[in-house]
């Protein structure tokens, strides 16, 4: 199959998934031309018959049996592909000692002391740390771009090709602002939280967990602020903003004048760990990181009780 490349395969699922040429383009911002020219490659590199027909006046098209034969096989290529990027990424960085970290918003504040440490005992160690949403970092863990993922998990289950490392639960109460910890109970429930202003995190697992607790309850989620990290959803309330829902490890970084109550109905425990590809051998720097994280973890949530 010479000459046939990623791009290919890429823009033939593209129009493969809208049935349209030009939607395609719409949605990819590649030129229909592009596209086409892509398409007809394909159909010569393959020595295939047409791959996409659509009729006289028809906006979309149909997939021909060709077509459907060769969206599985596309898209296991890619996957193949990835991998091979993955794997290679891990032999390569073997070659020098180095730590590619990737952290959620809040559970970089779990690693990032650490990581200095490491580096003043290692000034010689290549570091690069991103943080990232909850479903870009396992994105990026998938498919080598980082070594080890800092985050958070449901009991739900995994991506396939991630295992998840587990530091320790992450129980769930709510912080708020003196002034609007007046009108809440000791113990609220989510129902007395209706026509209080609330901050959540715009995206992620704790995001999910508040949006089924809420549909639970039969009530609407309707925060008066979506941030994207959990420091940020602290900043917020400690500046009189509005309550909040966080970890209880997150009161270890909670500024004062900030009010903690219990939950009586909050959202199910989630697992704070590490998200690592299954496959990829772990390097002894790694295990070092892990094993030091696992003990701040637990000082740090004696602090939070």
């Amino acid at each position: 199959m010479s000459g046939l490349t990623r791009e290919h395969l890429e823009d033939f699922l593209s129009v493969a998934e809208r049935r349209s040429i030009q939607a395609a383009a719409r949605e990819t911002g590649r030129s229909r031309a592009t596209l086409q020219r892509r398409l007809t490659e394909l159909e010569r590199i393959l020595d295939a018959p047409p791959l996409l027909q659509r009729g006289p006046g028809q906006r979309e098209g149909v997939l021909t049996l060709a077509g459907e034969a060769l969206v599985e096989r596309a898209k296991a290529m890619l996957r193949g592909w990835d991998q091979w990027i993955a794997t290679t990424r891990d032999e390569v960085g073997r070659q020098h000692e180095q730590l590619r970290i990737g952290a959620l918003g809040g559970s970089l504040d779990l690693v990032v002391d650490l990581l200095v440490e490491m580096r003043d005992e290692r000034p010689e160690l290549a570091m690069r740390v991103l943080e990232l949403p909850a479903g870009e970092l396992t994105e990026r863990v998938l498919d080598g771009h980082i070594d080890l993922g800092f985050g958070t998990a449901t009991a739900e289950g995994l991506p396939k090709g991630l295992a998840f490392l587990t530091l320790g639960a992450l129980d769930f109460v709510l912080i708020a602002p003196k002034r609007l910890s007046k009108r809440l109970p000791i113990a609220p429930r989510i129902s007395d939280l209706d026509d209080v202003p609330l901050v959540v995190p715009r995206s992620g697992a704790l995001r999910e967990l508040l949006e089924r607790r809420y549909h639970e309850r039969g009530l609407p989620l309707r925060p008066v602020a979506e941030v994207e990290s959990t420091p940020r959803m602290v900043e917020l309330v400690s500046r009189g903003f509005g309550v909040a829902v966080v970890s209880r490890f997150r009161l270890a970084f909670t500024p004062p004048g900030v009010v903690v109550r219990s939950l009586a109905d909050g959202p199910a425990p989630l697992r704070a760990g590490v998200f690592t590809r299954k496959e990829a051998a772990r390097r002894p720097i790694e295990a070092e990181l892990i094993a030091r994280a696992r003990a701040r973890y637990r000082s740090i949530a004696r602090r939070a009780r």
